[in-house]
């Protein structure tokens, strides 16, 4: 197998976070020289602040804020030594308050982060199986790497589906350990929930299943005393669930705890749980504060905080019920998330909403899909009735526009969510202007030889014959992954002078074609009883039988950034139709003029392997050739 660079993934997030930076619409500051959580000012603007995790507004509680001043005066700034050996005065307080809270012993960590790089590794044995939900916070996952050091098998699901869910239950059942299915409770990005009560039927069915939650933001806004949506959805916590949730962002504070109600097991983790033996301590600040706070929590105030938050989230909620401003879903939580598939039309409408005066946050991958690229809004106490009007407004005026100006449309949002929403039709205007001419066809006969052959002729296998060649040989066959479909593309202008040339071919590919060594090995293991495990339907550039550089373009036309948006609306279109899993544009050279425009039409570079390259063709005959491989190879050819 050939040599993986295994920091693509790091390459391709920092591409995508420096661009939004170079639009402008991530790594900002606050200029405010004091804040009111109402309001942010940004490069001189003031902004309605809708970006804030605070969503009861407690930060900004006078009563928290003294309790830390207080702490500080008596306590100082922090006590620097280890809670292994001792802790702040603070600490037995809070406790008992948080225990009151859930009727439970907490254990309390720095935050959710260091929370589960404690807990993940110490509850996980090496007998046991973890799943992860696809959009379970970035700090669980990477708690996970540690358990894959030790051999343990880390999967993946689709978002809150269950059924591939159960799926995987069935498929590790026979491992003789527990089998952890881990995700967040409110979902940070969507803001949308897991699916607690089926998550309990399948326990009940699978005795092996424990659940872990990450419910930072369902803490504090939901339940009774604010202890979060998780644990207010169970009557009575088992064993067999663990919750991780914060004593920041809602709850007013600092730090994390988890909840455990097997305390056997709450006293191993407390005893050595990585950050919780060697980290510091929280601060007697974030202490008083989160006292302070659980104070609240455990008063009737509480109450009263929620029915006001959840009056202002349904009021938003009603403003766009019959707007064409696609949320992605729609439910109590503060969390809302206004679909652009594409990151051009989420920079273009943040900027539009940031120039209005609302501060807003771009959704981009990692933490969502690359096209499910949007805006997340979150409600908070601190927004007024008349500035969530006006935020509602904005948006179903900026919208439109912003969708005009990226050739976007809610068409394809439609799809790349896969919405059941059926949108308002909106007039548009007819922007066509005749200038491109588009060809698609599915066989290379409907193609003009000599057009073909003088755009991507000469350079590989691809040339109009051999294309011949691949068609007649992948169709027709008792395999489905010898089976392809293929798609080829010409885009002219008026004059017939081609300015865009390709082919697509959709096929079965493995998924691990970009993975280590290691794993790949294992998944062939299981592929010899079922030759279709972990494989993926792929729309792609090229083939997989193909290599070098699949699409001729004219870079000096002026036409040509048309003709490549032309381009990848009827293969996206197609990419729906045929209900593939995934749409690769391919072998690009590494300075190509294609970046930033594919990256804002919502694709992310990823380096594929280094090609094998024979520079020594002073060979005459297949028995010259066969002696220059080595003893090995000579066997296999």
């Amino acid at each position: 197998m050939a040599k993986i660079k295994h920091n693509n993934f790091i390459d391709t997030v920092n591409s995508v976070i420096s661009g939004a930076k170079n639009e402008g619409v991530l790594h900002l500051y606050a200029e405010d020289s004091f804040l009111n959580g109402r309001t942010l000012q940004i490069e001189g603007k003031q902004m309605f602040h809708f970006g804030t995790t605070g969503y009861l507004g407690l930060e900004q509680d006078e009563r928290i804020k003294q309790a830390a001043i207080n702490a500080i005066q008596k306590f100082g700034t922090q006590f620097p030594l280890s809670k292994t050996y001792i802790s702040n005065p603070l600490y037995a307080e809070l406790e008992a308050k948080i225990e009151n809270m859930y009727g439970i012993t907490p254990v309390i960590t720095k935050n959710s982060t260091l929370g589960h790089l404690a807990v993940i590794p110490t509850v996980v044995r090496d007998e046991d199986a973890v799943i992860l939900d696809h959009q379970v916070h970035w700090s669980v996952q990477n708690a996970c790497q540690q358990l894959k050091l030790r051999g343990i098998p880390v999967e993946m699901i689709r978002h809150n589906n269950l059924n591939m869910l159960e799926d995987k239950i069935k498929e590790l059942t026979n491992r003789n350990g527990k089998i952890w299915y881990m995700a967040d409770g409110v979902y940070s990005m969507f803001g949308d929930f897991a699916p607690i009560p089926e998550l309990i039927k399948l326990t009940q069915k699978y005795p092996q299943l424990h659940l872990y939650f990450d419910d930072v933001h369902g803490m504090s806004w939901k339940g009774k005393n604010g202890t979060g949506y998780v644990f207010d959805s169970f009557n009575e916590l088992s064993n067999n669930v663990l919750i991780v949730t914060t004593l920041s962002k809602t709850f007013g504070a600092s730090g994390a705890i988890l909840i455990c109600s097997d305390g056997k097991l709450r006293e191993q983790i407390k005893n050595f749980g990585g950050p919780l033996t060697f980290s510091a301590q929280l601060e007697p600040a974030s202490l008083a504060a989160a006292s302070r706070s659980a104070d609240i929590h455990l008063s009737p105030e509480i109450t009263v905080l929620q029915n006001e938050l959840t009056e202002r989230i349904y009021y938003f909620n009603s403003l766009l019920e019959n707007s064409n401003v696609p949320l992605i879903v729609k439910n109590d939580s503060p969390v809302f998330f206004i679909g652009t598939g594409m990151p051009a039309t989420a920079y273009n409408l943040t900027q539009k909403l940031f120039k209005e005066g609302f501060f807003v946050n771009p959704g981009l991958y990692p933490a969502v899909p690359v096209k499910n690229t949007g805006i997340r809004i979150t409600i908070s106490q601190h927004n007024q009735k008349e500035d969530i009007k006006a935020l509602a407004d904005a948006l179903q005026f900026h919208l439109p526009k912003a969708l005009e100006e990226t050739d976007n449309s809610l068409e394809k949002i439609q799809r790349s969510f896969r919405l059941e929403t059926v949108f308002n039709k909106v007039k548009k205007e007819n922007t066509d202007s005749g200038l491109l001419q588009f060809q698609f066809e599915t066989s290379i006969h409907s193609i003009d030889k000599e057009l073909w052959n003088s755009a991507l002729g000469g350079q590989s296998v691809f040339d109009w014959e051999g294309m011949c060649y691949l068609e007649e040989t992948f169709k027709n066959n008792p395999n489905p992954q010898d089976n392809w479909d293929f798609y080829y593309c010409v885009v002219k202008d008026t004059d017939n002078t081609p300015i865009l040339v390709t082919f697509f071919t959709c096929a079965l590919w493995k998924d691990d074609m970009l993975l280590p060594e290691s794993i790949s090995k294992q998944l062939e293991e299981k592929r010899k009883s079922n030759p279709l495990y972990h494989t993926s339907k792929v729309l792609s550039m090229g083939s997989l039988f193909t290599e070098g550089q699949h699409y001729y373009c004219n870079n000096q036309h002026h036409l040509q950034n048309k003709a490549i948006k032309m381009l990848l609306s009827k293969v996206e279109e197609v990419y729906h139709d045929i209900n593939a899993d995934m749409l690769v544009l391919r072998d690009f050279e590494s300075n190509n003029s294609w970046n930033d425009l594919l990256h804002n039409q919502g694709f992310v570079k990823v380096d594929m392997p280094e090609a094998c390259t024979v520079t020594d063709n002073t060979w005459a005959t297949i028995e010259d050739f066969t002696k220059k491989l080595s003893p090995s190879f000579q066997k296999t050819f």
